[in-house]
């Protein structure tokens, strides 16, 4: 009850198990995703073993600073769903319309950043290799779910949601939410360390 909204506890005992039903199933979605991705971390630093120092001799390490920038707007961007969501399951549209558009533009922003580094990134056997799996990986979930953000966001225009009935956008929100912890681990693991 405690997650529940107020408009959200006016729901029939079956509309609200199959809310909660769908809320776990996005969870455990989640959690068995995200260890996918830390299993392609651990991939990253087991490679990396291989070698006295990471990148290898004579591969230029990568520039931190465009992802970093798409790192932050990601952040932002997930912010804003946050903030769409919540405006949304408070009846106010506009605020939902233009919080949940500026976080689709910052995804697309991010993703843009990330295929310009994929693409440009030198070939240099195991390091580029890696770095490529890694980031293509993250790319087709980001490219999914902002499709679902989009999709949404068509149907918040067509009067589709109300301040209960949004699953849509609250699905969509938590799996992007994914993709930015995602991101982050895969960050820390190409950029930082």
């Amino acid at each position: 009850m405690a997650n529940q909204t107020l408009a959200e506890q006016g729901l029939t005992r079956a509309e609200r198990q199959a809310l909660a039903n769908k809320r776990t199933a996005v969870t455990v979605f989640q959690v068995s995703w995200i260890m996918v991705f830390v299993c392609l971390v651990v991939v990253n630093l087991q490679v990396r073993s291989n070698y006295p120092t990471w990148p290898p001799e004579g591969v230029t390490a990568l520039d931190r600073v465009l992802p970093t920038l798409a790192t932050v707007g990601l952040l932002v961007s997930a912010f804003l769903a946050s903030r769409g969501l919540t405006a949304l399951r408070a009846d106010r549209r506009g605020t939902f319309m233009s919080n949940w558009r500026g976080a689709i533009l910052l995804g697309v922003g991010f993703i843009a950043i990330m295929a310009f580094e994929w693409v440009t990134v030198e070939f240099s056997g195991q390091y580029s290799n890696v770095f490529r799996v890694m980031t293509a990986y993250h790319a087709i979930h980001a490219l999914v779910i902002g499709y679902l953000m989009v999709n949404a966001l068509n149907k918040a225009r067509a009067g589709a949601y109300t301040a209960v009935d949004n699953w849509d956008v609250e699905g969509a929100a938590k799996l992007w939410y994914f993709v930015v912890v995602a991101w982050i681990l895969f960050y820390v693991v190409l950029y930082v360390i």
